[in-house]
């Protein structure tokens, strides 16, 4: 399993076997920096930074239901890759959003290391959405 510079191609296949809600589908215009998480040619995930700051990134991820097939490998990978972009960009904050009713998001973002820090009203729209932050 990889961590690697996005390509169209991983946008596209991402876009037809994403796992989130289709948040994350107009993300890629906005995003400085996308990674795929790829095992033996099949995107796994994609995942992006924003750079906000020297110092502070917002971030999300959506992982294609083969990479739940392996998630704690996917997990790690992922957490790993977090870890190298913080270092190499000299990040000491890196905050993600999930909606307050998305579960399983919310525990993918527990497992990443990062930990709730406020509630922000009407973020998606109309729906509230977590701010999880993880420090470096």
């Amino acid at each position: 399993m990889i961590f690697r510079p996005a390509i169209q191609e991983d946008l596209d296949y991402m876009a037809d076997h994403s796992t989130s809600r289709g948040v994350q589908k107009n993300h890629p215009e906005q995003t400085s920096y996308i990674y795929t998480l790829e095992d033996n040619g099949i995107p796994l995930g994609i995942g992006g930074f924003q750079l906000i700051n020297h110092y502070t990134a917002w971030c999300w991820v959506d992982i294609s239901p083969v990479g739940h097939e392996n998630v704690r490998m996917s997990y790690r990978t992922i957490k790993n890759g977090i870890e190298n972009f913080a270092i190499e960009h000299e990040l000491t904050r890196l905050q993600a959003y999930v909606e307050c009713d998305f579960p399983q998001a919310i525990l993918m973002v527990k497992h990443l290391g990062f930990t709730e820090e406020s509630i922000m009203k009407n973020f998606v729209g109309d729906k509230d959405a977590f701010m999880y932050v993880r420090a470096f």
